[in-house]
């Protein structure tokens, strides 16, 4: 049974941490590699530089009670002895205003989305933290999320955290709420290393023209779902369609990106991505078809560009929605490249990077069903490749965008030119693709606390605002819901024509009126950004 075997393959691998660089990261890889050898398929390797991090010891007491605990990556190593502060589950700057933990050890609960850690860090560090102690929303484990010091996601290096930050169970959190109550020091030890010049690799073989399935090889703590389960999926796919299908294994995942670079994720696909275009074979690469945090009973799939959405809506009966940054399909689709990523991640959140994250977590039914959709899709993409593909949905999603901008003359004009593209084949459809998709975060990253959302086509993101201020304008709608207001590309760390949100309750209609002003100026950047990107295509 498919249970067996993959229960099977993931005691195989290290049973903690496989972090990019480590030995045990490489054990996975070099594990995967073989097995895909045994198929006889040709298997090639592509190696690359990344930052590895590592805990050596962790240590939480109070007088001689020693408490579990990880650190968090990028934790430094130091030792500290301070009066321990509850501050809960603070994570917006207003939750902060007033701490003073000049000298003290910050106790934090981890924020309901728990990839806010970092935030949380920052804002103790700002307010004095010598330390931070984080501890879980949920009862009986430990968790690791990356910390860092740097107030964007720019792909470039970042600063390193300057204080060490670590992780107990809910319970030794509760325990600690008790000594902080008491006005008692705690002592916090962690000892890690850092290699800035560490290796890490992608494991490729089998047919690249596609599909291609792919996973990642490194993991925090146990990581059975995330993504011990994926890559012993890819095998086991290998087994029954062996060349009938391209597979990829990226090391770096989970961290790796240099220099603590904000945008540690995804390194080793990123990479990856610009080794093939350095070869010039990335236009040869086929659709991707991603797995990770498989485990729960709803499948999910995360898609670039309508068309592919499309075509995977009809084949897999899944929820499909739009690409994720969390995901190394994403690297592919900011090339322009068809790429998926088969996930039931809302379903794993209370796991997600903790030592929970075993077998036992996992809905088998669901798992076998994730399997079969991903079998069909690959076999189906195999035979028909292209001629899936729903082109067409490439020009009709930025038409329906323009035509909810009607009232603009310019809106009208732009229209019809697109109204003439016609994507004809895979090599047009990813050069529109490319062009018009990014990711997208509206507002500010230490008050927002969101994660991006994958638009296309995305210049014409901020007309939704528009339209919601004029119907409100006109007596036809509401401004009960905000709107969304900046946005930005992470990243590339650009920023999109786009105002501050609006604060509803200070506005007088004649300051609507002028804000609609700036806002419409906006919006027609936005066209002129659209026609340009559209103009380069046809040069």
């Amino acid at each position: 049974m498919l249970r067996e075997r993959l229960e099977a393959k993931g005691r195989l691998f290290p049973p903690s941490d496989a972090v990019a660089g480590s030995p045990e990261e490489r054990q996975i890889i070099d594990h995967a590699a073989a097995e895909l050898e045994e198929l006889g398929l040709d298997v090639s390797r592509y190696s690359f530089e990344c930052m590895s991090w590592r805990e050596k010891y962790t240590e939480v007491s109070v007088k001689s009670h020693r408490f579990n605990a990880v650190a968090m990556p990028y934790s430094p190593s130091a030792e500290i002895e301070g009066e321990l502060v509850h501050v809960g589950d603070a994570a917006h700057p207003r939750d902060w205003e007033g701490l003073d933990l000049s000298g003290k050890v910050a106790l934090v609960q981890l924020y309901r989305k728990l990839d806010e850690a970092t935030w949380q860090y920052i804002e103790a560090v700002l307010h004095g933290a010598e330390a931070v102690i984080f501890y879980d929303r949920f009862p009986s484990r430990r968790r690791r999320m990356v910390v860092l010091f740097s107030l964007d996601y720019r792909f470039g290096p970042g600063a390193p955290p300057p204080v060490p930050a670590v992780a107990v169970s809910f319970e030794d959190g509760v325990r600690l709420t008790k000594t902080a109550r008491r006005g008692e020091k705690v002592s916090v030890r962690v000892e890690a290393e850092v290699d800035h010049a560490a290796t890490s690799q992608v494991v490729f073989a089998g047919d690249l023209s596609g599909p291609v399935i792919s996973a990642h090889a490194d993991k925090w703590l146990s990581g059975f779902t995330d993504d011990v389960l994926g890559v012993g999926m890819l095998l086991e796919l290998a087994r029954e369609l062996r060349e009938g299908a391209g597979y990829v294994l990226f090391g770096a995942e989970e961290s790796g990106a240099p220099a603590y670079s904000p945008w540690y994720w995804i390194w080793g696909s990123r990479s990856f991505v610009k080794h093939l275009a350095r070869a010039g074979s990335i236009g040869e690469f086929g659709a991707l078809l991603n797995l990770d945090t498989l485990g729960g009973a709803r499948l999910r799939i995360a898609a670039s560009g309508p068309d592919f959405a499309e075509a995977l809506r009809e084949l897999a009966g899944a929820e499909v929605g739009p690409d994720s940054v969390l995901f190394d399909s994403f690297s592919f689709t900011m090339a322009g490249i068809p790429a998926a990523t088969f996930h039931t991640f809302p379903e794993l959140w209370s796991v997600y990077h903790s030592d929970a994250d075993t077998s036992t977590a996992v809905n088998w039914e669901g798992v076998e069903r994730a399997y079969r959709a991903v079998v069909h899709v690959a076999k189906v993409l195999a035979e028909k490749r292209w001629s899936l593909m729903r082109y067409d949905l490439l020009v009709s999603s930025i038409l329906e965008k323009l035509e909810r901008l009607s009232f603009l003359r310019e809106a009208r004009e732009l229209a019809s030119e697109v109204a003439k593209l016609r994507v004809g084949c895979e090599e047009e459809a990813r050069e529109l693709r490319r062009a018009l998709t990014r990711a997208i975060f509206r507002g500010h990253y230490e008050t927002e606390l969101v994660e991006s959302e994958v638009a296309y086509p995305y210049p014409l993101d901020v007309a939704d605002d528009l339209v919601k201020l004029r119907e409100a304008l006109a007596g036809s709608g509401s401004l009960d819901a905000a709107l969304r207001g900046l946005r930005r590309v992470p990243g590339f760390e650009q920023a999109l024509p786009s105002l501050e949100p609006l604060r509803r309750s200070t506005l007088s209609q004649s300051s609507l009126r002028e804000y609609y002003t700036a806002l419409e100026r906006a919006v027609l950047e936005s066209l002129a950004m659209l026609r340009e990107a559209i103009a380069s295509l046809r040069r």
